[in-house]
């Protein structure tokens, strides 16, 4: 009998927000133990297994342990060998099974890999934590306890009350980014419950975002007339190919997706892959408008592994007008998007946050009012 294994390949982010993927260091042994080798690895919270390049693997002796296939979050059926691989990680070695890489690209630490060490990931502060020290909210600063005591954790806040709240405990040293983090009732593992989309936030992110466009000929006169960042078509996949990701936002006419679709591995992972689901995959002619889109703060939204979406909505220093027009926006965009195969409540929580504040549980009849549109 034939056994397809479910896996959710890492996802993506926001661009250039801090919610998402994140690297971190980790020794991978050889089988006997004796040799270990640092390598340093994407984090992601769409990650469900490890994976390390196949070049590493052999160096360290390791052989093939079998052949699966995994199913991704797209519903694509892939096949990787696995290898049964020591790991060490805060002076514990554990053997966890890993997906054996031959194309190469960078390494990920899974979720199955971070529960034998007892860890989680951190999206938002970018790091991984010990889950007992997540449990009991150890090691929290004079600042955040302060916050957190304005908060009525047994109540859900209207938007307009939440975002008053969060502007009054705000007390880091920069402009902190807004956050909103939908708990839903999908189920990722089924193709037809997938949540994708994106939209142009009515008064952006507040940053500047740096726009790349893959094109060539009159592509790319459109392109640098419309005022994006970095322009090209072989030098720029070879220079991307290299590493180099000096860049928020990727861009692609349809005519180039052939050469740029061998950039999955480096872009994929981190969220800049051009997407036709997502408009970054566009025709000449309609590149002014993508590039506008992207300067003026484009985000993405989409669940992770965990039926999760966290998405930016601007920063503290924004208005309280500026913020709920942002999140009604969002919240409208994410309710028309809602899945054909969403069973049930399709809203289950909803939160807003800042970079380093406690979240403010909002109130859900209230909050998908803003948007005008039946949810349930």
């Amino acid at each position: 009998m034939s056994v397809v294994r479910e896996a959710i390949p890492a996802a993506s982010k926001a661009q250039g927000e801090s919610v998402g993927s994140f690297t971190a260091r980790f020794e991978v042994g050889s089988p006997d133990r004796r040799e270990f080798r640092e390598v340093e690895a994407l984090v992601d919270t769409g990650a469900t297994f490890s994976r390390l390049p196949a070049s590493l693997l052999r160096q360290l002796n390791h052989e093939k342990a079998g052949r699966e296939r995994f199913r991704l979050g797209d519903g694509r059926i892939v096949e990787y060998d696995l290898a049964d691989v020591p790991v060490r990680m805060n002076g514990k070695v554990r053997t966890t099974t890993c997906m054996w890489d031959e194309a190469e690209g960078q390494p990920v630490l899974g979720a199955v890999t971070l529960e034998q060490f007892l860890l989680a990931a951190d999206p938002v502060e970018q790091r991984l934590v010990s889950v007992e020290g997540l449990m009991m909210m150890a090691h929290r600063g004079k600042n955040y306890m302060s916050a957190l005591e304005k908060i009525d954790r047994a109540r859900a806040y209207e938007p307009k009350e939440a975002l008053s709240l969060l502007k009054e405990m705000a007390f880091a040293k920069f402009d902190e980014t807004v956050e909103l983090h939908i708990r839903t009732g999908l189920d990722t593992r089924h193709a037809d419950q997938q949540l994708r989309g994106t939209l142009v936030l009515p008064h952006g992110l507040g940053k500047s975002q740096r726009v790349l466009v893959f094109a060539e000929g009159e592509g790319a006169r459109v392109a640098d007339q419309a005022g994006a960042d970095y322009v090209g078509a072989d030098d720029l996949i070879k220079k991307v190919e290299g590493g180099w990701l000096e860049f928020e936002v990727a861009l692609a006419v349809k005519e180039l997706m052939g050469k740029v679709g061998r950039l999955g591995r480096v872009l994929g992972p981190r969220g800049l892959m051009p997407n036709p689901r997502t408009n970054t995959v566009v025709e000449a002619q309609d590149l002014p408008r993508a590039i506008r889109d992207a300067k003026q703060g484009r985000v993405e939204f989409r669940t992770d592994r965990t039926n999760l979406v966290h998405v930016p909505l601007g920063k503290i220093s924004f208005s309280e007008e500026a913020l709920m027009e942002n999140l009604s926006a969002l919240i409208e965009a994410i309710t028309r998007a809602r899945p054909a195969g969403a069973k049930g409540q399709y809203i289950r929580s909803v939160t807003l946050t800042t970079t380093m504040a406690p979240g403010v549980k909002l109130d859900i009849a209230a909050t998908l009012s803003l948007s005008g549109v039946e949810a349930v």
